[in-house]
């Protein structure tokens, strides 16, 4: 998947990475963080923190341009190039979410950035390139797949299915969900576990992370749900 803006941050990176302000700014951070006085330029620190064997030092690595990012904007950028692959893939799992290629990409983005910006380095100072990658993942899906509800209090469902477009099981299933909370009979909320878990791909683990319950009882109510519409389908049958 081509995405121009993705192609963009790698040609500026390739020249934002060893220019001299950024070495310049690299010998200063790396008089307060030590771990980064063997690195010469930052593409070095990339490529350390995304593929060295060492796994405690490149987390030290991340986490000293993590601590960073919320007050210096090329520590988050630094950080936004480390997880970049991740955030390609990302765009590429919401392709068929967003109007286009480019809407996907730029969505995936601006919220990993936003997320840099605003990581909690002190509560989570371990994982950082997966956490990043897993809550901008939640933020796009938030963003792409919350239900609208119109005046009338009916809820646009069929949103939440964009990705599986091409489906016919799965534009089955929409409609099915669709009609059920038009008639009343099944909850928005419900019609969103189901379509996001069903069609949109999403794990019960990772919509449980996002509100903030436990696994079990999300699925104990994606039960409760499917076997509302289940019971919806019925009685128009």
């Amino acid at each position: 998947m081509t995405m121009t803006l993705f192609t963009e941050l790698e040609a500026e990176w390739r020249v934002l990475g060893a220019a001299p302000p950024s070495v310049a700014a690299l010998r200063t951070w790396a008089q307060g963080d030590r771990v980064l006085e063997v690195f010469e330029d930052l593409h070095q620190v990339v490529r350390f923190a995304q593929r060295s064997a060492d796994q405690t030092r490149a987390g030290e690595t991340l986490a000293c341009l993590a601590a960073r990012a919320p007050s210096d904007p090329l520590a988050a950028r630094t950080v936004l190039h480390v997880v970049l692959h991740g955030l390609i893939r990302i765009a590429a799992d919401f392709r068929g979410a967003a109007r286009s290629d480019e809407e996907a990409a730029s969505m995936v983005v601006a919220t990993a950035y936003e997320r840099i910006c605003t990581y909690p380095i002190e509560r989570r100072p371990h994982s950082i390139a997966p956490n990043i990658l897993l809550d901008t993942r939640q933020g796009v899906s938030r963003s792409l797949f919350r239900p609208r509800v119109p005046e009338d209090g009916t809820a646009d469902i069929g949103r939440l299915a964009v990705a599986s477009a091409g489906s016919s099981a799965a534009d089955e299933l929409v409609g099915l969900v669709d009609e059920a909370v038009r008639a009343r009979k099944l909850r928005v909320d419900d019609a969103r576990l189901i379509v996001l878990t069903r069609v949109a791909g999403m794990t019960t683990a990772e919509l449980a992370a996002e509100g903030g319950c436990a696994v079990p009882t999300l699925r104990r109510r994606r039960q409760r749900a499917e076997a509302a519409l289940a019971a919806a389908v019925r009685c128009v049958a």
